[in-house]
């Protein structure tokens, strides 16, 4: 319609120039129009805080921003273009405005595990003091002083007596009876408060009334009360559980019928309740009996159990509390080092850091053999992370707790372990821990298996955020030795990535298969070239097999992706078949180069000669053939 107009009954018009889109960022304390590299980092600087951030549109380019946040205790920039009518983010992500970018990074991680928490206004700048070391900036610090983190505000509290609605930007809107905490008192009969999660904001001194310590306790008990069945006709609480009832029939403080009750833990404490009729003290004697009795039989059945439980804990010398748990096993902690003698009901608990050393490998491998061990984590382990279970599987033992809240690399690992045996628990000791030979921590071993891996392409690959996957692929072979391969990145396509290099397929050495792990990770390469996990899958190299093999895979905790897979082809070799085939080559280039030799100087028994080595060519292409329909078979 610029060239051809749209005719209506009255008019005739062509369109010409399109309204330009309101910029709703312009109005956000977090957006700069004019603010530099420099400038954004040392505003950064003064809140040491992850998850601050600011927009600011960079020097020189109309439709060029960049949005300046701390992660992990640095400063990181990303930046960001205006192509038409949308902001991308990177190369690939796209909102229609700036306020739809940074409230969508207020719910998914932007960095890591960061999010965009607290803008960055002048207001909060000047809020904060300016830090004498700048490089802090660029330093990853785990401990932090707590006036760092928040520093002390104004504790004053005002108590609005009207709703108020907010007319301009940095103005607070509230209702009747709101709490405005942090207030700072300013001149023109405005000030400024914390309230509905913002942060020094403005609002009418008029509209409010300061609130005392006393008052801000009355407010407690209004709350308390309101959340009272009878509200106001509550005036307190008397556990009848704890009184001792008395009845006063000859009256009191001139009533005629009183039930009195005397609080066991107080003494001093009477509670006097006065019935109109007979009847009713009775009914109120009745209620109150109940209630005693029946906390007075809790308390004696209480107390024999308790006899009981110090008699057999006596005992047997363990807790009540522990024997419930132990179904078939004693539990063991003295001595639980010494190995000299054990027996095969028992099972011994260790950190994960105080398991027996190299030197008593031999005494912990026999133990394992006809006792029970187990290894937890250690309790410094606040995060929840885990440790690498596989020394623990090597030297036999056979219960290893991880931290299963955590979805990691060892997690996945003993996901895999006990997905043999159809999943039932419950694994079989490899043969040969059971040998006297056996030494975990040798370093020469005989070669088992040879594995060849080629990545072809993936398919239906998660899709973490709002950006097209940029995938890659990390081969891992986890066992005595770990080896790894990562294939190139195939940008902008998570559906379909094709990796057509390198052309010659990895090649990894197994050691010991009953132990060894052949593990998929998938990866995506973000904006700032740092690995965002996407997929997983782990296998024990004891249940592979040779061929081309789409590879179903699974997320963190070891679940079913629906259609996500890996297409590869995996080549498994014994090592003996394949010094075999090498010496077999040889042999049979060395007898060919003895042949040649005999009959380069005879020509004519050369040519009279010649049809015997075709012969044997031919019997040993029919060996060939035969060996080839075998394999295939």
């Amino acid at each position: 319609y610029r060239e051809t107009p749209l005719r209506c009954q009255d008019f005739d018009l062509r369109l010409t120039e399109a309204v330009p889109k309101p910029n709703p960022h312009l109005q956000e304390g977090w957006f700069y129009s004019n603010l530099s590299r420099g400038q954004a980092e040392d505003y950064l600087l003064r809140i040491p805080r992850d998850g601050a951030f600011l927009i600011r549109q960079r020097e020189g380019e109309v439709d060029s921003f960049a949005i300046t946040f701390r992660g992990d205790g640095k400063v990181k920039h990303c930046r960001i273009q205006k192509d038409g009518n949308v902001y991308v983010l990177g190369t690939t992500t796209e909102f229609e405005s700036l306020v739809e970018l940074v409230n969508y990074f207020k719910k998914k991680p932007l960095y890591r595990k960061i999010k965009l928490r607290y803008p960055v206004t002048p207001e909060l700048v000047s809020r904060f003091s300016q830090n004498e070391n700048c490089s802090d900036l660029y330093s990853a610090k785990m401990y932090v002083e707590p006036n760092e983190i928040a520093p002390s505000p104004p504790q004053n509290t005002v108590k609005a007596l009207y709703g108020y609605q907010a007319r301009r930007a940095d103005e607070l809107s509230f209702t009747k009876g709101a709490l405005i905490h942090n207030v700072t008192k300013d001149a023109d009969g405005w000030w400024k408060g914390d309230y509905g999660g913002k942060l020094q904001k403005f609002f009418p001194a008029n509209y409010v009334e300061e609130v005392s310590n006393n008052a801000q306790q009355e407010t407690r008990a209004q709350q308390d009360m309101e959340d009272n069945p009878l509200g106001e006709l509550c005036k307190g609480t008397v556990d009848i559980s704890k009184c001792h009832i008395q009845k006063m029939m000859s009256g009191k403080n001139g009533k005629p019928i009183v039930l009195t009750l005397n609080n066991t833990e107080l003494d001093d404490m009477e509670f006097d309740l006065a019935p109109s009729s007979l009847e009713e003290m009775y009914e109120w004697y009745q209620f109150a009996w109940d209630i005693t009795q029946r906390e007075k039989s809790k308390q004696y059945n209480r107390k024999q159990e308790m006899k009981q439980q110090e008699q057999v804990e006596k005992k047997e010398e363990v807790a009540m509390e522990m024997s419930d748990l132990v179904v078939y096993c004693q539990p063991r902690s003295k001595e639980k080092d010494r190995f000299e003698s054990y027996s095969h009901k028992e099972v011994r608990s260790f950190v994960e850091n105080k398991i027996p050393g190299k030197s008593r490998t031999k005494d912990f491998l026999q133990y394992n053999r006809k006792s029970l061990s187990r290894i937890y984590p250690k309790g410094q382990r606040v995060e929840s992370s885990n440790y690498d279970p596989y020394p623990m599987w090597a030297v036999g033992c056979h219960m290893v707790a991880l931290n299963f809240q955590t979805a990691d690399k060892y997690t996945q690992l003993n996901s895999a372990l006990f997905s043999l045996n159809g999943s039932t628990g419950y694994v079989l000791q490899p043969e040969f821990m059971r040998q006297d030979s056996y030494n975990p921590y040798q370093e020469k071993k005989k070669v088992k298996y040879r594995i060849q891996i080629k990545v072809i392409a993936a398919r239906h690959l998660p899709k973490p955020g709002r950006s097209i996957t940029s995938p890659f692929v990390e081969v891992e072979l986890c066992g005595h030795t770990e080896e790894k391969f990562k294939t190139s990145v195939d940008h902008d396509n998570g559906l379909k990535p094709v990796w057509k290099v390198p052309a010659e397929p990895v090649e990894f050495t197994v050691y010991e298969p009953e132990l060894t792990f052949l593990r998929f990770v998938v990866n995506e390469e973000d904006m700032f070239s740092d690995p965002n996990f996407l997929a997983q899958a782990t296998f024990p190299v004891k249940g592979l097999r040779s061929g081309y093999r789409s590879v179903p895979l699974k997320n963190g905790y070891s679940e079913n992706l629906e259609l996500a897979s890996l297409l590869i082809h995996i080549n498994i070799q014994p090592a003996e078949k394949a010094e075999e085939e090498l010496y077999s080559s040889s042999n049979q280039l060395r007898r060919k180069v003895e042949q040649s030799n005999t009959f380069v100087y005879d020509t004519h028994s050369n040519l009279q000669r010649s049809t015997l080595p075709r012969t044997s060519e031919k019997q040993s292409g029919k060996e060939k053939k035969i060996n080839n329909s075998k394999f295939y078979s």
